[in-house]
Order: structure tokens, then sequence, then C-alpha cells
């Protein structure tokens, strides 16, 4: 029976020590792992997982998030392009940020999980949310606020994505609020040119 309560004590130390490491890896994008929930080593895999995929992103480091990703993982960019397996992922990442005339120069994310993973057996799923900061090569900088889900499949005891979807708010995002304003400055310029061609109108009547 002692042998039995040491095991158990051995045990929960170590579960708190992963819990621990893992709560401080994701202190501020991740909710506290309840142990109740269950499949607790999953869900420590998988913060594991997520963790990396977001270093990945966030250093564009294409080939490192490959390597978290299934062989023919789907992935919905936020421009709303799919891209399938890593030849397609790679020859999307080369265009945007790539190559002699790339669309965006840089690109930063931070990810937050919106709350437990659901299991399916083999696969689960996981969402939430990011923030995601971009300089084009136009100049122009923004951040987005997006969400995100993905589906993860465990392969021979390792969990890998494999599909990873990004969407943002099709009515309320940094782009179409920057439209609305050149819309408005673009309003205003018109109106006052207008103004000035009525007032250059009236000068040269009453000359005549």
């Amino acid at each position: 029976m002692r042998q039995i309560g040491i095991g158990k004590l051995t045990r929960n130390f170590l579960l708190g020590a992963l819990l621990v490491s893992c709560g401080w890896t994701w202190a501020a994008t991740a909710p506290v792992l309840d142990p109740s929930v269950g499949r607790v080593e999953d869900r420590l895999q998988l913060r594991t997982l997520l963790d990396q995929m977001e270093k990945a992103i966030s250093n564009l480091d294409v080939e490192a998030a490959i390597k978290q990703m299934q062989p023919d993982a789907v992935v919905t960019w936020q421009n709303a392009e799919v891209s399938r397996g890593p030849e397609q992922i790679r020859a999307y990442y080369n265009r945007m940020l790539k190559g002699g005339a790339p669309i965006v120069k840089k690109f930063s994310t931070k990810a937050t999980l919106g709350g437990p993973a659901v299991f399916y057996a083999d696969s689960a799923v996981a969402y939430g949310t990011t923030i995601d900061t971009y300089e084009l090569s136009d100049g122009l900088s923004f951040q987005l606020k997006a969400a995100w889900s993905t589906t993860v499949t465990k392969t021979d005891g390792q969990w890998k994505v494999a599909a990873l979807h990004f969407s943002t708010n099709l009515f309320d995002n940094a782009l179409l609020n920057s439209a609305e304003r050149l819309i408005w400055i673009a309003g205003a310029a018109a109106f006052a040119a207008g103004l000035l061609l009525a007032w250059l109108g009236l000068r040269l009547t009453r000359k005549k």
C-alpha cells in the first residue's frame, strides 16, 4: 500500500510539473489545463504542437511548420486560398514572402486557444483567435484579429496538423476600415475640388 501511495504521489508530482511547464509556455495564450477533462497527456502534446506552429509561422519558417503537419495537410490561408501538401504550402509561402516581388515583407502572429480541444478517438479539433501583424512590401502596415481552427490527428504516437483554417471578420477589419477612410478622404477631396472649380467659374463669369 505504501508503494502504491508513493507511486501515485510521484505521478501526481510529474503531472503537476508538466502542467506548470505547459502553463508557463502558454500563460498568456491558453486557458489553464484542467486535469478533470481527461486525456491530459494528449492535451499537453497538442499545446506543444500548437506552440511550435505559432513560432514557425511567426518566424516565417515554412519548413518548421511543415514538420508539424501530416503529408497531405490542408491549409486555408487568410486570403481564402487553399494549399494541400508540402509543395503547395511552400509555393504559397514563396509567392507571398519570397522572390523578386513578395507581397508580404514581415508577418507575425499571436495565437490564443479558445478552449479545450474536442477529441474524437485519434483526432481532435482545436480553435481560437490570433492577432496578426502585417507589413506589406508597398509599405502598408496593419493588424488583423482573426479566428483559427485546426484538425489534428495522431499517427505513430505523434500528433500532427491535418487541416488548418484561418478567417477574419468580413465586415470589420483593418483593411476594410482603411478602405473606408480612403473613400472618405477621396470624397472630401472631390468635394473641395468641386467647390474650388465652382468658385473659379463664378469669378470668370463675373469678369465677363
